[in-house]
C-alpha cells in the first residue's frame, strides 16, 4: 500500500535525530547517575522539568555502588527507590556525609541484606528538559481528521539511550527542589537560674496603616469631580442648544458701516447672549470630557492591580441625610468604573457617612488578597482543567546523549470537520473575518498538550495553528487560515432598565437598575456552501448572559455560541449581559420618566406604587403632547409672519407704482387671511400654554406625594 507523501514525512520523523549545541547540552563527566552494574531501561519525560529514570541491575556481592552529580543529589535522593525485583522488598541505602562543594560527585553504596545475586530495579528523577508537542491534522470529508501528535524528546543527561523505552508525560502534579544532601543542626537556647526583678514595657511606635483592613490609598475623587449621568439629580443643567452660525462672530470683511446702529440693537444682545451660551457648553463639554478621561486611566489601573476595590462615599459635615448621599456618591463612580470595563465581581461599595477632616467625595481603596489566598488565586487563575497524559514508544529507542528525538504519541482518527471560529477577543484576533478552523475532539484518555498543529487537506498544506491543552474526550476548536469568506459587522451599544425600586424621596428614585451591554453581530456567509460559525465571547465575572444564541458550548472561560449560515446567507446574532447598579434618578428628566415607563411595561407590575406612577406618565403625556403642540404652532406662526413680509413688501412696492386694482386688493384681503391665522395661532398657543402648567402642576403634585410606602411593586 503506498501512503500519502504527508504520512510518509510523519514516519521519516520518527527516527530524526537533531545534534544539541553547547558543550553543557553534549554532558561529559559528572552529569548523570552512573554505575557499572545497572542498565539504563526506560526513561519517562515530563512537562514540569522532570525526568523518571529506571534501570535494572544483577548484583553478584552485597553492594551497589552509584556515582551522582552533587547537583543531582536531592533530587536522587528525594526520589530513589531500590527493590528487590524478585521479593518486591525496598533496601536500604548509605552514602558518606561530606560537604557539598568537596567533590563534583557523591559516590552512594546500597547495602544489600545477603550476597548475591540480587535482581535490582532502581527508580529516580532528576531535573530534564521538558518536552514539546507537534500535532498533525490530516482533514477529510467524512466529518472525520486524522489526528497525529509527536513528541520532542532532548537528551541531555549526559549519557547514551541504547535501547530504551521512551515515554512522555504531563499531568498536574508539582515538583520542586528540596535540600536533602546538607547536614541540618538545630540550635538550642542556653537557659539560667538567674533571679529578674523588673521586668520593662514594650516600645510603643505610632500607626502607619490600618492592620485590620489591610487597605492601599488607590484615589481620591472631590464631589464636583464626580461626572453625573443625566438623570441624575445633581447632574448639571446643561445650557439651551445654540445655532453655531450665531455664535460664531463675524469676519471684519463682512462688517458693513450701514449696519452698525442695527448691531447695538436686539440683534446684538441676542449674537452676544448665543456667544455666552456657546461659551459655557464648551467648557461644560471640556470639564465632562476631563472627568471621564481620569475615570478611564482609574479603571485601567484598577484593572491592572489584583485584588477587591472598595469604594468608600463621604458627605460633608451637616448635609442632609448624609448616609444616602455618600451611599449615592459611592454608587455613582462605580457605575462609572463598571462601564469603563471593571469586573462588578470587583467593587464594593461602602457609605462613611459624615467624617470629621473629610470631605464629600469618594475614596477608593484597595483590599489585597491575604497571601494564602493570592497564592491559590495564582495557582489556578484560567479554570480549565489540566488532565493527565502518559505516551509512551512501543519499541526501544536509541537516542545518542546531545541528541534530540520525536517520539510518536498519537496516530488516530478522531471526529473533526472545518468550521469558522470568530474571535474578536484575542490578541491576534480579527474584529472584521471569521477564521478558518477545524473542530475536532480528543478521542484519547490522556491531555493532549499546548503545542502547533499543522493542517493538511486534498494532499496539501491549508495552514497552521496554536492549541490550548485539550483533556481527554474534549473538543477543540483551533484556527488556522484567515481566507475572509464569513464577514463580520459588529455593533455594540449599552442601557439600563430598572429592576428593583429601593427608596423613593421627595420624587428623587433611587432603584436598582440592570446595565445591560447588548453586541449585534451580523453574519454574512460569501461562500457557495453552508457554513457553521462558532461566535467565541467572554463573559467577565459579575456579568449575566440575559439574551444569547441558543447552542453554545464552553472555551475556558469564553462562550461558543454556533450559527449555522447557508450558501449566501446573512443572519443577526444578538449577545446581551447585564450586571446590576444603583442609580439615583429624578422623576422629572426624561431619563427618570423614560426609565420607569420601561419598567411599567414589564409584565406583572401591578400595586398602589405601579398605579400613581402610570397616572404621573399620563400627566407626563399630557405635558409633551401640549408641549409638541406649542412649537408645531409656533412654527407656523413663524412661517404666517414671513408670509405676512412678503405681502406687505408686495403692497409697499405696488403703491410705489402707483398701480394697483384687483391685484392690491388681492394681496391685502390675503394679509387679513394671513394676520387672522396668526391671532388664532396665538391664541391656541396661549391655551396649550395653561393646560401645560396645569398638567405641569398635577405632575408635581403627584410626584411630592409619591413614595414607596406600598411595597407591592416587584421586579420584572
Amino acid at each position: 500500500m503506498r501512503l500519502p507523501w504527508y504520512r510518509l514525512l510523519s514516519l521519516a520523523a520518527l527516527t530524526a535525530v537533531t545534534a544539541l549545541g553547547g558543550p553543557t547540552a553534549c554532558g561529559g563527566h559528572g552529569t548523570y547517575v552512573k554505575t557499572d552494574q545497572a542498565a539504563l531501561g526506560r526513561v519517562v519525560v515530563y512537562r514540569n522539568g522532570i525526568a523518571y529514570y529506571e534501570r535494572r541491575a544483577r548484583v553478584q556481592g552485597d553492594t551497589l555502588d552509584l556515582t551522582v552529580p552533587n547537583d543531582k543529589v536531592d533530587d536522587f535522593l528525594k526520589s530513589l527507590t531500590v527493590t528487590d525485583a524478585r521479593t518486591g522488598k525496598a533496601l536500604p541505602v548509605s552514602f558518606p556525609t561530606r560537604p557539598a562543594t568537596e567533590s563534583s560527585t557523591v559516590e552512594m553504596t546500597i547495602q544489600l541484606p545477603s550476597p548475591g545475586p540480587h535482581d535490582l530495579v532502581l527508580t529516580y528523577i532528576i531535573d530534564a528538559p521538558a518536552w514539546k508537542p507537534s500535532y498533525r491534522v490530516m482533514v477529510q470529508d467524512d466529518g472525520q481528521v486524522e489526528l497525529e501528535g509527536w513528541a520532542i524528546v532532548d537528551n541531555t543527561s549526559g549519557e547514551d539511550w541504547n535501547g530504551v523505552r521512551v515515554g512522555v508525560g504531563s499531568s498536574s502534579a508539582l515538583s520542586f527542589r528540596y535540600d536533602l544532601r546538607s547536614v541540618r543542626s538545630v540550635h538550642r537556647e542556653l537557659l539560667g537560674h538567674q533571679e529578674q526583678f523588673a521586668v520593662a514595657p514594650p516600645k510603643g511606635g505610632a500607626v502607619h496603616q490600618d492592620q485590620a483592613r489591610n487597605t492601599q490609598l488607590l484615589a481620591e475623587v472631590a464631589d464636583l469631580d464626580i461626572p453625573r449621568p443625566p438623570g441624575h439629580p445633581d447632574a448639571p443643567a446643561r445650557p439651551a442648544p445654540v445655532d453655531e452660525e450665531a455664535a460664531r462672530p463675524a469676519p471684519a470683511s463682512r462688517a458693513r458701516p450701514g449696519k452698525q446702529r442695527e448691531s447695538r440693537g436686539a440683534g446684538f444682545a441676542d449674537k452676544a447672549e448665543a456667544r455666552t451660551r456657546h461659551d459655557q457648553l464648551q467648557a461644560q463639554r471640556a470639564a465632562e470630557a476631563q472627568r471621564q478621561q481620569r475615570l478611564k486611566a482609574m479603571a485601567a489601573a484598577i484593572n491592572q492591580r489584583g485584588g477587591n476595590v472598595v469604594i468608600e462615599g463621604f458627605a460633608d459635615p451637616g448635609e442632609p441625610d448624609p448616609m444616602g448621599r455618600a451611599l449615592d456618591r459611592a454608587n455613582t463612580l462605580k457605575n462609572h468604573l463598571v462601564q469603563n470595563g471593571v469586573s462588578p465581581a470587583r467593587l464594593q461599595v461602602v457609605a462613611r457617612g459624615a467624617v470629621a477632616g473629610q470631605r464629600a467625595g469618594v475614596r477608593v481603596v484597595e483590599e489585597p488578597l491575604d497571601p494564602q489566598a493570592a497564592s491559590a488565586a495564582k495557582v489556578d487563575e484560567s479554570g480549565r482543567p489540566v488532565g493527565e497524559s502518559h505516551f509512551e514508544s512501543q519499541t526501544a529507542l536509541t537516542v545518542k546523549r546531545g541528541t534530540s528525538a520525536m517520539v510518536s504519541m498519537v496516530d488516530i482518527t478522531a471526529d473533526g470537520a472545518v468550521v469558522y471560529l470568530y474571535d474578536a477577543e484575542a490578541d491576534r484576533g480579527s474584529d472584521r473575518f471569521a477564521f478558518r478552523a477545524v473542530r475536532l475532539r480528543n478521542p484519547t484518555e490522556s491531555t493532549l498538550e499546548s503545542g502547533p498543529v499543522t493542517f493538511y487537506g486534498d494532499g496539501r498544506f491549508i495552514g497552521e495553528g496554536l492549541t490550548d491543552p485539550i483533556p481527554p474526550r474534549a473538543t477543540a476548536v483551533i484556527p488556522f487560515a484567515l481566507d475572509r469568506q464569513v464577514v463580520v459587522e459588529k455593533d455594540a451599544t449599552s442601557g439600563d432598565r430598572i429592576s428593583r425600586l429601593v427608596t423613593l424621596q421627595r420624587g428623587v428614585l433611587t432603584a436598582e437598575v440592570q446595565h445591560a451591554r447588548k453586541t449585534k453581530l451580523k453574519l454574512t456567509n460569501r461562500l457557495h456552501k453552508p457554513a457553521t460559525v462558532y461566535v467565541r465571547h467572554t463573559v467577565r465575572k459579575g456579568w449575566t448572559l440575559t439574551r444569547n444564541p441558543k447552542l453554545f458550548e464552553r472555551l475556558g472561560e469564553a462562550h461558543l455560541f454556533e450559527v449555522a449560515l447557508k450558501p449566501g446567507e446573512t443572519t443577526t446574532v444578538e449577545i446581551e449581559e447585564a450586571t446590576p447598579l444603583v442609580r439615583t434618578l429624578d422623576l422629572r428628566s426624561d431619563v427618570g420618566v423614560e426609565l420607569v415607563r420601561v419598567w411599567l411595561e414589564a409584565p406583572g407590575e401591578q400595586g398602589v406604587v405601579a398605579e400613581q406612577l402610570r397616572k404621573l406618565l399620563a400627566h407626563w403625556n399630557e405635558i409633551g403632547n401640549h408641549e409638541q403642540a406649542i412649537d408645531s404652532l409656533r412654527e407656523r406662526v413663524a412661517e404666517y409672519r414671513t408670509r405676512v413680509d412678503e405681502l406687505h413688501g408686495q403692497i409697499l412696492s405696488l403703491k410705489a407704482a402707483k398701480a394697483g386694482g384687483e391685484l392690491m386688493r388681492h394681496l391685502q384681503k390675503k394679509m387679513e387671511e394671513v394676520s387672522s391665522r396668526i391671532q388664532k395661532a396665538t391664541i391656541d398657543i396661549v391655551d396649550h400654554q395653561q393646560k401645560v402648567m396645569l398638567a405641569r402642576i398635577r405632575f408635581q403634585d403627584g410626584v411630592a406625594e409619591l413614595s414607596l410606602a406600598d411595597r407591592t411593586a416587584k421586579a420584572p
